[in-house]
């Protein structure tokens, strides 16, 4: 223990903060405290608020918890009035100990660092309303952190709006496994993991700043955990960590399968590991029989007989008896007198069945390696059929739904393909989406489930009020890459020559050569886009007038993804250092700042999920 010094600057203003929390009375009350009214005590008082994050203090059983900085530190404090008779939290048994004394009364001072770990064990102990929840079916957004200053700023931009959001981001698309994040270019393709992110490092710092911010209602979530059982696919991103990559020649689709399966649950392993996470997203698209879809061929005894032939006969007549041939489905909207009336021949059973018996078997076996690594602790669980090729339909989505929960894994979240393509805006009939959608929104509320519309950013306004119109306002939707981008167009918005300007220039330059690298793999996007930029550029010059490179030109926006955790030969990382150290400069956060605000909040308008009645039925019903 140590006791209290006056020239000890740091338990000199944990004194001054016991005692303003205690006159103020924010010890006589549970749960967060209101930010303002700590920033207006801190204001009256003197009190530096330098020394506090004030959106941190959270009070609980006549205790106060909260974020300090000391320097450049950041601590995690309890205060402890002399009132309090209950056992300290072990969290803090062999915590540094300050005794402030003042008269007759006394407050002790429990100190640690501030670290994922610590905060886990306080979530665990003391405060598991302050941490991720499973969010069920709640309506929200679901943000991205590619790049972890861009949190801090969308955490603002959920206080303004009072949405509430689930963050997360792709498995092996977004972040990776640790081994694959400190690897040295060349042993997996530089795009897995390309944010240099593992789970420990983005989950516990979501977990963090979500604390400090005093967020009240925030989910996570494992974000497509892709299974694919085809060799281009499976080689160019999941890898057996016992062998060597690069030394794969010619695997069959089901040892791919395998290993792709195998890399999922070590993301599953990892992630559950921080103790943060509370979803998952599996997308099983590519293991859809989608050959089945052809009636035409898959009609009669040929479809009968691969139907006998993966189904024993009590399994089929169990499935052809869910569906009630002839007999129509009716699902009435809870909402609205609208309804939605499907009928199934045993032609229509079959081809689904076969169609998702991959898939949905998939499905099980991670959600029951989910359901162990989580010990106990319930998840959100979503199915993902939007990178399918074609169009969900209603009975494909009843199907999925209905064989999913009988398999014992309810859905919360479903994410049908309902024609939304990255990075494009929606060019199809609003009308035709609106009927679609409605119909498949009645159908997932139907089992409990809201649809989750991935591929969500850069949609116009009219699109985003189309599907929530269709949904009735409960839906989720997704963003994670518009968020790189803005901050891409905005270190080009600063001038020429300038460090801004400059690293969005060598991002662009590289990021053509490595679309240039596709096309000439054969990748037909990227011929295109090549073939467009290198047009412009030759119009340019004809016209006596240098190619200015744009963050708008369609290679960098599909492409550009592979900047932030490219590496050098050896291994250190091209971009991504300079990329973060900009971020901290307060003319580029500023401005950077307000693109991202904007776009949360006009999304987030436009979906009807702005606002406090969402935040207040998320906060309630948990």
């Amino acid at each position: 223990m140590k006791s209290l010094k006056h020239s000890d600057r740091f338990p000199s203003a944990l004194k001054q903060l016991a005692k303003l929390l205690e006159n103020r009375g924010f010890l006589a009350a549970d749960g967060p405290t209101e930010p303002g009214r700590i920033l207006d005590a801190l204001k009256k008082s003197r009190l530096s608020s330098k020394d506090f994050v004030s959106d941190s203090v959270r009070c609980k059983s006549g205790r106060t918890y909260l974020v300090a900085r000391m320097g450049l530190k950041e601590l995690l404090v309890c205060l402890e009035p002399s009132t309090c008779t209950d056992p300290i939290p072990v969290l803090f048994e062999n915590a540094r100990r300050y005794v402030l004394r003042d008269g007759q009364e006394s407050t002790t001072v429990y100190v640690l660092p501030f670290t994922s770990d610590n905060l886990r064990r306080l979530l665990d102990e003391v405060l598991p309303e302050a941490g991720p929840r499973n969010l069920g079916s709640t309506p929200r957004l679901g943000l991205g952190v590619r790049m972890l200053f861009t949190l801090p700023v969308l955490l603002k931009a959920l206080r303004q709006i009072r949405a509430i959001s689930d963050f997360q981001l792709s498995a092996g698309r977004e972040f990776s496994l640790s081994e694959v994040v400190t690897s040295p270019p060349g042993r997996y393709p530089e795009w897995l993991g390309h944010t240099g992110l593992d789970a420990a490092t983005i989950y516990g710092t979501i977990a963090k700043e979500c604390f400090k911010s005093g967020l009240p209602v925030y989910g996570t979530e494992i974000d497509h955990l892709i299974v694919t059982g085809r060799p281009e696919e499976a080689i160019s991103r999941i890898r057996d960590h016992s062998s060597h990559p690069l030394a794969i020649s010619s695997p069959t689709s089901e040892t791919c399968l395998q290993e792709s399966i195998k890399y999922n649950r070590k993301v599953i392993d990892e992630a559950t590991g921080t103790g943060f996470v509370r979803g998952m997203t599996v997308d099983t698209s590519s293991l859809l029989a989608q050959e089945l879809d052809d009636a035409t061929k898959w009609t009669g005894s040929p479809l009968r007989d691969e139907f006998e032939r993966q189904f024993p006969e009590e399994e089929r007549n169990a499935l052809l008896g869910r569906y009630r041939p002839g007999e129509p489905f009716k699902f009435q909207a809870r909402d609205c007198d609208e309804a939605v009336q499907l009928a199934f021949s045993d032609e229509d059973v079959m081809r689904l069945a076969l169609k998702f018996k991959p898939s949905l078997a998939i499905n099980k076996e991670l959600f029951d390696y989910m359901s162990k690594a989580m010990k106990g602790k319930t998840f959100v669980f979503e199915p993902s059929l939007d990178e399918a090729p074609k169009l969900t339909t209603s009975k494909e989505l009843l199907f999925y739904l209905a064989e999913s929960k009988e398999m014992g894994m309810p859905a919360s979240l479903v994410a049908p393909n309902v024609g939304f393509r990255k990075r494009e805006d929606y060019d199809g009939d609003l009308n035709e989406l609106r009927n679609r959608v409605r119909e498949l929104s009645i159908i997932a509320s139907s089992f409990g489930a809201i649809l989750d519309f991935h591929s969500g950013s850069d949609k116009s306004p009219q699109v985003y009020r189309t599907v929530s119109a269709a949904c009735h306002g409960k839906l989720k939707l997704k963003m994670s890459g518009v968020y790189q981008l803005l901050y891409f167009d905005t270190l080009a918005s600063f001038p020429r020559r300038s460090k801004e300007r400059q690293l969005f220039e060598r991002i662009w330059h590289y990021t053509l050569s490595y679309a240039v690298q596709k096309a000439g793999e054969g990748d037909t996007t990227a011929r295109r886009q090549v073939e467009q930029i290198q047009r412009k550029i030759r119009e340019a010059g004809e016209r006596r007038r240098g190619y200015h490179p744009n963050p708008k030109d369609d290679f960098f926006r599909y492409y550009s993804f592979i900047a932030v955790a490219a590496k050098r030969k050896n291994g250190t990382y091209l971009f991504r250092g300079s990329l973060y150290k900009l971020a901290q400069k307060r003319h580029v956060l500023k401005r950077y700042s307000q693109k991202v605000i904007h776009q949360t909040k006009a999304v987030a308008e436009a979906l009807g999920l702005s606002g406090g009645r969402t935040l207040l039925e998320a906060v309630t019903s948990q």
